[in-house]
C-alpha cells in the first residue's frame, strides 16, 4: 500500500531532478543535525523475533490473538460443555513487509471458514467450527474503508484485537494517542493488556496479499511507521494507525511495586541470512557509519512514508541507465530521479509504469530482441556527509537475476501513488529476491537506512 499529498509536484519542480530531490527531502537528519549525542546514550533496549520461510521468499512472525474481552463470559463449547473463554487463543504467521502500514489479519469469509476446523487447531478450550468472529474481535471506531494492494483493490474492516507476539517486552500501548483500547481487568497476567486496531482482508485482497491465498493465508505486519496527514482524500481513505505507533518495548524491572516503562521503537532491522526481525528504541545504525538517506515520498503525493533511498545509477541485463541518460534518451525536460523502494512483502521487482514504459523504449533501441529482463543491478546513493568524506555518492550496491534466484521477475505495475506522475520519481520497487540476502536497517527517526550483507562463517 502507497499514497500521500503535499504541495503538488509540478508546482514545485523545475528543470533539474537535483530540485525534484529537494523536495523529496533527500538529506537524512544526520547531514542536517549534530548526532553525537546519539553516541552518548544508553544501550538501546532491543527485541528479536525469529522469522520463518513464508510465501515468495518472503518472511513471517508468529503471533497471537486472545479472545476478546466481551468473550469472557462462559459459552456452550465442546457440545455441552461450558467453557471460559478468556483463555482462547489463535496463532497466526505474519508476512514481515516494508511495504505497508498495518497488521491486518486473512478474510474471515465464507471460503476461510470452510478450513478453520483443519487450519484453525491452536485454539485452546474451543472447537473453532462453533466459534463465533466477534468472539475474537471487537468493533473499532473506525468504518471499512476501500484499499489496494498490489493492484487489487478491496475492503478492510477495523477491528479491535488483543495480540502478543513472543517477546512480552513488545506491548500495544494502551491508550495510545486514543487509538487502543485499555482492558482494566486481567483474569490472567501474561495476556495483553491493551486492544489494537487490526485490518480484515476481505476475501480479494487476502487472496492478493497474503501470500497464501484462500487456502493458507498469512496475516501481514506492516513496518511503515507513518502516513502523510495531507493525502488527497479524494483519492486516499484517511490513515487508521499503524502496527508502530500503536507498539512500543517496555522495561521490566522485576520489581511488582514498580511501573514498566514504555518507549517508542524508532528503528528496525530485518537480517535474511540470520532470520532474525529486531525492533529498537534507539538507532540501529551507529553515528559514524556510512548510511543511505530517506526519500519523503509524501511531498509528492504518497500516502505513506515508504521507505525509499535515491539510485545513482541502474543496470538491466548489463545495460546502464542514469536519470540523466534517460531524460536524453526521452528528449524530456525534466531530469526525473530514480528511487527505490525497500519492501519485504514483495517476492521480484516491480517498475512504476512511466518507469516501465520507458526502459522498454531504451532497451529495444540498444538490442534487436527484447523479451523480459532477467538481471537487475543497483548503485544507491549515500548521504551528502558520506560523498564529501569519501568523494563518492555511492554506498551500496545490490542485484538479482533470475540465474541467481529463479523466483526473480521485473514487472510493471500501475500505481495511483503521486499527485503528478509527469513530475514524479521513476520508482522500482525491491523485493526478497534483492533483499533476503542481506540484513535491511531502517531509522525512522533519523531518516537513514543500510542494507549490509553479513559474513557467512
Amino acid at each position: 500500500m502507497i499514497k500521500s499529498g503535499a504541495a503538488s509536484a509540478k508546482e514545485s519542480s523545475s528543470n533539474s531532478g537535483e530540485d525534484l530531490l529537494t523536495t523529496l527531502g533527500s538529506q537524512s537528519k544526520r547531514d542536517n543535525l549534530q548526532s553525537d549525542d546519539a553516541m552518548k546514550d544508553p544501550t538501546p533496549t532491543m527485541i528479536t523475533l525469529p522469522l520463518e520461510p513464508a510465501s515468495g521468499g518472503t518472511f513471517c512472525v508468529r503471533f497471537t490473538v486472545f479472545a476478546s474481552d466481551d468473550a469472557s463470559k462462559p459459552r456452550q463449547i465442546f457440545g455441552s460443555r461450558a467453557r471460559n473463554l478468556e483463555d482462547s487463543f489463535r496463532v497466526y504467521r505474519a508476512i514481515v513487509d516494508t511495504g505497508s502500514p498495518y497488521l491486518v489479519l486473512p478474510s474471515f469469509g465464507p471460503e476461510t471458514k470452510k478450513r478453520r476446523f483443519l487450519e484453525w487447531t491452536k485454539t485452546a478450550y474451543a472447537s473453532t467450527q462453533e466459534m463465533e468472529d466477534s468472539l475474537w474481535l471487537s468493533n473499532s471506531e473506525y468504518p471499512s474503508t476501500e484499499e489496494i494492494y498490489g493492484a487489487v483493490k478491496g475492503q478492510i474492516n477495523w477491528k479491535l484485537s488483543r495480540y502478543m507476539f513472543r517477546d512480552p517486552r513488545l506491548q500495544i500501548r494502551p491508550n495510545s494517542n486514543g487509538d487502543s483500547q485499555y482492558l482494566s481487568t486481567l483474569p490472567n497476567s501474561n495476556m495483553p493488556n491493551a486492544s489494537g486496531v487490526v485490518g480484515v482482508l476481505d476475501d480479494a485482497l487476502t487472496n492478493e496479499a497474503t501470500g497464501g491465498g484462500m487456502i493458507k493465508p498469512y496475516a501481514l505486519l506492516g513496518l511503515i511507521q507513518n502516513s502523510n496527514p495531507n493525502a488527497d482524500r479524494n483519492r486516499f481513505p484517511d490513515p487508521r494507525p499503524s502496527f508502530l505507533e500503536q507498539e512500543c518495548i517496555t522495561t521490566d524491572h522485576g520489581d511488582t511495586s514498580t511501573a514498566n516503562e514504555e518507549y517508542q521503537i524508532k528503528s528496525f532491522s530485518i537480517n535474511g541470512p540470520l532470520r532474525e526481525l529486531t525492533l529498537s528504541t534507539k538507532s540501529m545504525i551507529p553515528a559514524t557509519a556510512p548510511a543511505m538517506p530517506l526519500v519523503d515520498l509524501r511531498t509528492v503525493g504518497d500516502f505513506v512514508d515508504h521507505y525509499a533511498v535515491v539510485v545513482d545509477s541502474i543496470s538491466f541485463d548489463g545495460i546502464s541507465v542514469s536519470s540523466q541518460s534517460l531524460k536524453d534518451f526521452s528528449g524530456s525536460l525534466i531530469d526525473l530521479p530514480i528511487v527505490a523502494v525497500f519492501d519485504t512483502g514483495l517476492t521480484g521487482c516491480l517498475m512504476i509504469r512511466p518507469f516501465w514504459d520507458v526502459m522498454q523504449k531504451h532497451m529495444g533501441a540498444k538490442r534487436a530482441t527484447f523479451d523480459e529482463f532477467g538481471s537487475v543491478s543497483l548503485s544507491l546513493r549515500g548521504s551528502e556527509k558520506q560523498k564529501r568524506n569519501h568523494d563518492s555518492s555511492v554506498l551500496c550496491n545490490i542485484r538479482s537475476s533470475i540465474e541467481e534466484d529463479p523466483r526473480f521477475y521485473v514487472q510493471p505495475i500501475d500505481l495511483d501513488w503521486f499527485d503528478d506522475e509527469q513530475y514524479s520519481p521513476y520508482i522500482i520497487v525491491l523485493g526478497q529476491t534483492f533483499l533476503s540476502r542481506g540484513a535491511l536497517t531502517i531509522d525512522m527517526d533519523e531518516r537513514i537506512a543500510t542494507f549490509d550483507r553479513p559474513a557467512v562463517s
